[in-house]
């Protein structure tokens, strides 16, 4: 009897010192359109991931690396946003809320923005884009400003509950960039930034009040906004924001600024970052992410934690890294960087708690259109999953959406 369990044993380890062997080769998958994606590591993973699922007697975590299939979506994909529990919403010829556990879709929308911002509250989402017109169902959209910064609160099972026009709101002023507003987690108030001033939206009203007029009461620390580029709400009652700045003493060519404001116009806060130029900023969790402009990248990040009301610098491993694009996760524990070759596009996931790497991964294409520009890139926390979407602004290719899982 001894002697059968011992062969038992020797035959269950042969058996997985050849599974073992099998997983380190190459593997080379191909998409309808002919692409060719290494993913190698990411093979390695998945192993690693069934592993884990087979010995499910101590195992509690059912959540596993998501996939992203873009054959569930109708007309190129122009690009993903993070939408909560391991979901994302997908821009095609309309919004589509994705379920990247089970693979499948979930909810979709007739709205047709570009340059779209896209945030979470509590009860559903906070979209917000530039008018371009279309549709097919004469909805609140077609007639609007085609130039305007629209806005849709939508709640948790994708319904448009309100349609907001932020210029129709304003008399004298206008508002330019769709990552200038922001949604309060009760969903009751909206802030957003315009030329002149900032500005709260009341949900239930519908009324707008002004919270600062940039060049009345928008100094502190000898330092006058002049724009705000992007908003958090920290809690229901204070807001983040990232923008530009001039010396109220000197004047001047204006410089990267961030800081925060109550809603009420109390406590206003200006940290002027004269060495370095904020690109565009990124929200995650409680972290305002904010990647140099690639003209000025020199490998350091800074990140601002609206909690904690403190600063942050990560340094990249290498003095380059950044250009080519920095992305943050859903809830702030990652940031991505991707660095950019001929037929390739390399990314590296860095722990922002510790500021290390790790985990590398590279995704080929034997089509070099693929990386004539800047990827997006999500990372989902809770799953462990990075979405790579390569060719959504680049009419000639169709986008290529490709996952992988990583080890936190």
């Amino acid at each position: 009897m001894k002697t059968k369990f011992m062969c038992m044993i020797l035959m269950l380890a042969f058996a997985l010192n050849l599974s073992a062997c099998g997983n380190s080769k190459e593997n080379m998958n191909s998409s309808e359109n002919g692409i060719s994606i290494d993913m190698t590591q990411s093979e390695k993973d998945k192993a690693l991931e069934n592993i884990g699922n087979e010995s499910s007697d101590n195992n509690t975590n059912n959540t596993k690396v998501g996939t992203v299939n873009d054959s569930a979506f109708s007309g190129k994909i122009k690009g993903c946003y993070y939408a909560d529990d391991n979901k994302i919403i997908v821009a095609a010829d309309k919004l589509y809320l994705y379920d990247t556990q089970k693979g499948e879709n979930i909810a979709s929308a007739d709205i047709f923005l570009e340059e779209l911002c896209i945030q979470t509250y509590s009860d559903g989402y906070l979209i917000v884009g530039q008018e371009i017109g279309g549709g097919n169902n004469g909805s609140f959209m077609t007639s609007q400003n085609s130039q305007g910064i629209n806005g849709y609160i939508l709640s948790k099972d994708f319904k448009i509950e309100d349609t907001i026009s932020f210029n129709g709101l304003l008399s004298d002023d206008f508002i330019l960039g769709t990552a200038d507003a922001a949604i309060s987690q009760d969903g009751k108030q909206i802030a957003f930034g315009g030329l002149q001033g900032l500005y709260l939206y009341d949900a239930s009203s519908k009324k707008v009040s002004t919270i600062l007029n940039y060049s009345e009461d928008g100094r502190a620390n000898n330092m006058q906004i002049s724009t705000i580029d992007c908003l958090a709400f920290t809690d229901n009652k204070t807001l983040a924001y990232v923008g530009a700045g001039t010396s109220s003493s000197s004047g001047g060519d204006g410089t990267s600024i961030y800081g925060t404001v109550s809603i009420d116009n109390a406590n206003l806060s200006i940290t002027r970052k004269a060495d370095y130029e904020v690109g565009e900023v990124q929200r995650g969790g409680n972290l305002l992410v904010m990647p140099q402009s690639f003209n000025k990248n020199n490998g350091t990040l800074l990140m601002f934690d609206t909690v904690s009301n403190t600063e942050k610098m990560m340094t990249f491993s290498s003095s380059g890294e950044g250009k080519d694009g920095v992305f943050c996760s859903e809830q702030g524990k990652y940031v991505a960087t991707s660095i950019l070759g001929d037929t390739s596009v390399t990314i590296n996931i860095y722990d922002t708690a510790s500021g290390n790497v790790i985990h590398t991964e590279t995704v080929e294409d034997s089509n070099s259109t693929y990386f004539l520009r800047v990827p997006q890139i999500l990372i989902l926390d809770d799953s462990n999953t990075c979405i790579v979407v390569l060719g959504r602004g680049i009419s000639e290719v169709n986008t290529l959406i490709t996952t992988f899982g990583f080890e936190g």
